[in-house]
């Protein structure tokens, strides 16, 4: 891209023209019509978020978290909170900042998960930086302003690429016959996955296989056993 114009950015804590251009171009949200999330990124100085994805915009009045618990129940995606519980003993990644995984692509938040942006690792393009600010280039979405650095953003999205690769080797180990989590990932051909490709936690599964699977299955059980022990009336029984 040409010189970066902070006007054409998206920024969650500032409300700009670009806002409202994206916001009439959005659709209503409908979690079983979206396919791959590019970002979510919430609305400055009033709820709800915009969902991008490769062909559409969308629009929801939730946050983000809510968004992708719709979004994981309508195409039978792993609980996002059950991630974070079978991901937590494993020492692989900060509690409060767990990505949010299913087996085709990863999201991961910048700050708190109640009200923060997510981010497609492997829909980066590019990072610039202009005035000691650093802002995300995406392939076929918008022109994000980050709140963090540039070296917490690479080791976030270093993180989620590590737990999407750590999935997709337990349901696709037959398929597909890796030994590293980058044999596991479909890495674009961007500037930002060449640097993902040379991180150190890409170069090497510290966890056996199945481990992951083992402990989600664990925390599925536990979590389900404590509601139709405690709340057998108000179970959801269609999800279950």
């Amino acid at each position: 891209m040409g010189k970066l114009i902070p006007s054409t950015c998206l920024d969650d804590q500032h409300w700009s023209l670009q806002w409202e251009h994206y916001l009439k171009r959005a659709a209503p949200f409908n979690p079983a019509s979206l396919l791959e999330i590019t970002c979510i990124v919430p609305i400055p100085n009033q709820p709800g978020v915009l969902i991008f994805t490769a062909e559409k915009i969308y629009h929801s009045e939730d946050n983000g978290l809510t968004v992708l618990r719709q979004f994981s129940a309508a195409h039978c995606f792993p609980h996002y909170q059950l991630i974070c519980t079978s991901l937590k003993p494993l020492n692989c990644f900060r509690s409060y900042k767990t990505p949010w995984l299913c087996p085709y692509f990863a999201l991961f938040p910048l700050e708190d998960i109640r009200r923060t942006m997510w981010i497609n690792p492997l829909k980066i393009a590019k990072l610039h930086k202009q005035h000691d600010r650093y802002y995300a280039e995406l392939i076929a979405g918008p022109l994000l302003a980050l709140p963090i650095l540039r070296r917490s953003f690479l080791l976030h999205a270093e993180f989620a690429c590590y737990g999407l690769a750590l999935m997709r080797r337990e349901l696709f180990h037959f398929s597909i016959k890796g030994a590293s989590p980058l044999d596991y990932l479909p890495l674009p051909d961007t500037y930002f996955s060449r640097l993902l490709s040379k991180r150190p936690r890409l170069a090497f599964f510290s966890q056996r296989l199945g481990e992951f699977s083992r402990r989600y299955n664990k925390a599925y059980f536990l979590h389900h056993y404590q509601q139709l022990e405690e709340e057998p009336y108000e179970i959801d029984w269609p999800l279950w």
